[in-house]
């Protein structure tokens, strides 16, 4: 217990920063959270995105639960063992590591706008041969009236689905469709109708997240609206 103490209180400092960086991040991750679910256009993808609030708000209360712990125990310690740490030989070096804990919170990765981005994501890098992918249109095509979209969507525990499309250069997505099945070379259950766009380049892509709410990054094309 001793010794756990005089841990606590010689790197107090250090403690508390860390603390506040993990709570800063879960707060910034709730919030992006709680945004993305008011835009949320399908029942699947609130669900996701619930599940992605939940576990961040439990983070966040573990957290707390280590800072008021640290406060009581270093309090503890000084009334405890007042001559504990003016007897401690100083040391050199760096802060101790971070336990796996810590270690796992920092490595969720923050995810992009809206379902691009996520706190426990999965990097990978856009269209994925056999997993994600696009069939048609392909990117670089021309295409009007109403398009059918086919393509892949193979991953490895395969949770949710969505496709959606935005003008280039305009910041917010606009959904099409979305699924939870597996979709091997064929249609992905949904025509994309550009009758009412405006002619020009327009982006389409994939966000797919496994049963765990792991994003992996949306594979996405471009393509030209014509009349």
């Amino acid at each position: 217990m001793e010794g756990l103490l005089r841990f606590l209180k010689e790197f107090e400092g250090g403690i508390y920063l860390l603390l506040l960086i993990l709570a800063l991040i879960m707060g910034s991750r709730l919030i992006a959270a709680i945004q993305v679910k008011k835009k949320s256009a399908f029942g699947l993808e609130k669900e996701v995105v619930q599940k992605r609030i939940n576990s961040t708000t439990a983070y966040l209360v573990i957290i707390g639960v280590l800072f008021i712990g640290q406060i009581l125990l270093v309090s503890i310690a000084s009334v405890r063992y007042p001559g504990l740490y003016t007897i401690t030989t100083p040391t050199t070096g760096v802060l101790p590591t971070p336990t796996d804990f810590f270690q796992a919170m920092l490595r969720m990765e923050e995810t992009p706008e809206g379902l691009e981005q996520t706190q426990t994501a999965v990097a990978l890098t856009g269209c994925i041969p056999q997993q994600i992918e696009w069939l048609s249109p392909k990117s670089g095509d021309e295409v009007t009236g109403s398009v059918s979209l086919s393509g892949t969507i193979n991953v490895p525990n395969m949770g949710f689905y969505k496709y959606e499309y935005r003008q280039k250069g305009r910041e917010d997505w606009i959904p099409i469709a979305a699924g939870n099945k597996v979709i091997i070379e064929s249609e992905l259950g949904g025509n994309w109708n550009t009758v009412q766009l405006e002619p020009g380049f327009y982006e389409l892509r994939i966000v797919v997240s496994d049963n765990q709410n792991n994003l992996f990054e949306p594979c996405v094309i471009e393509v030209k609206v014509v009349l």
